[in-house]
């Protein structure tokens, strides 16, 4: 997808990955930016920094009505939405003992969003024949995530309907690009560690990256049409070796996760 002139619906953009996004879109000349969060100070104050092409609208993405709210709000202003950036998303820890509430918070927040999304803006979009929708998943929608079985599953789910919806719809004009970042250097990083000593380690290493870096990958995804969208080295090496040999894979996830290597 071209970005110059289109119109884009960004989530979680009042802060981290979903901000830079905003931001870029609106340097590669899209014609009208929603930023969206739910904190409206937030939203307001990073629509602000982007001028006059941009909308502020408060929603959550785990509220179905909110998103088709937060859609029609798009279209009152700049018509209909291109390009849907589904970012918001949150962090839930635990394993399978995890509370039934942790685990439907994880669902509702990192996949259904993205189902909300798609029932907002793809009849429209097939209907005008184009459309993409991006949706920031995680590396772990195709690997795992340590310690965290409900945001594990949640974007591994999140993952397979983006996949479905490319083989669907692809060829009616709709593009989907699933962003599969590791580390990096958002306000939810900062909340996942459990000391700022291993964040810093984590910098240290050039493991953590910075949301205009990831933002950029994004954007170029788009414009390629790209399904999988890696920004982080080794992610792509883990997931293939994971297609070819998953024995080996789940032996080196082992070994890295119970400290068998540096």
């Amino acid at each position: 997808m071209r970005i110059q002139d289109r119109v884009a619906v960004v989530t979680g953009a009042g802060s981290g990955i979903g901000k830079a996004i905003a931001e870029k879109l609106d340097t590669a000349g899209a014609r009208g930016v929603v930023v969206s969060d739910i904190d409206l100070d937030a939203a307001e104050k990073a629509a602000a920094a982007i001028g006059g092409n941009a909308l502020a609208v408060q929603a959550d993405v785990g509220d179905e009505a909110s998103v088709q709210a937060l859609v029609e709000r798009a279209r009152e202003r700049f018509g209909d939405v291109d390009l849907f950036v589904s970012n918001a998303g949150l962090t839930v820890t635990g394993s399978f003992d995890a509370p039934d509430e942790d685990w439907q918070r994880a669902l509702t927040v990192n996949m259904m969003s993205h189902v909300y999304a798609a029932r907002a803006v793809l009849p429209a979009m097939l209907a005008n024949g184009r459309g993409h929708l991006l949706q920031t998943i995680a590396a772990c929608g195709v690997l795992t995530a340590f310690g965290a079985a409900p945001y594990s599953v949640a974007k591994q789910g999140a993952v397979a309907f983006a996949e479905y919806l490319a083989v669907e719809y692809g060829h009616r004009g709709i593009g989907v690009s699933c962003l599969l970042p590791q580390a990096v250097n958002t306000p939810m990083l900062a909340e996942s560690v459990s000391s700022n000593e291993q964040l810093a380690l984590l910098k240290e290493k050039s493991e953590v990256l910075e949301p205009e870096q990831v933002a950029a990958a994004a954007l170029r995804g788009v414009e390629e049409n790209r399904l999988h969208v890696f920004t982080h080295r080794g992610s792509a090496d883990s997931f293939r070796l994971r297609a070819d040999d998953a024995d080996k894979w789940a032996a080196d996830m082992r070994a890295i996760r119970h400290g068998a290597r540096p």
